[in-house]
């Protein structure tokens, strides 16, 4: 499998991956992990999401990665299903928002969020 990211995309992630104490992610919302949202999203929103979590966490079920010349994204082995082997990440330029597409299925996730973890207290880190 292979991640691309548009030049535009790559300029506003490549800040994420500055920081070596923390980890990026690519989460499916399947409400699995530790940082579901709820077990709603698992057959509602069918979306992926960026995460940024301290690389001390218990991230074992992201188990995988994708490699980019910006760094790691790291996903769980089973979403894999809901990927493309070859993605790229864009940024709308109008509202700066992006977006994960795949080489067969089009648009995966109109808007790819990015969520920051790093600065939950400890105890509750990744307890929404």
């Amino acid at each position: 499998m292979k991640l691309s990211l548009t030049p535009e995309a790559a300029s506003k992630l490549a800040p994420l991956f500055d920081d070596p104490t923390s980890i990026v992610l690519l989460d499916y919302g399947d409400g699995n992990g530790f940082l579901a949202e709820g077990k709603t999203e698992c057959t509602l929103n069918q979306a992926f999401r960026i995460l940024i979590v301290h690389k001390d966490c218990d991230f074992h079920e992201y188990n995988q990665h994708l490699s980019t010349p910006i760094g790691n994204f790291y996903y769980k082995d089973y979403t894999k299903m809901f990927m493309d082997d070859e993605m790229t990440i864009k940024l709308n330029p109008h509202d700066q928002q992006l977006s994960l597409h795949g080489q067969y299925r089009g648009i995966i996730t109109a808007n790819l969020k990015i969520l920051d973890y790093r600065d939950q207290e400890n105890d509750n880190r990744y307890h929404l």
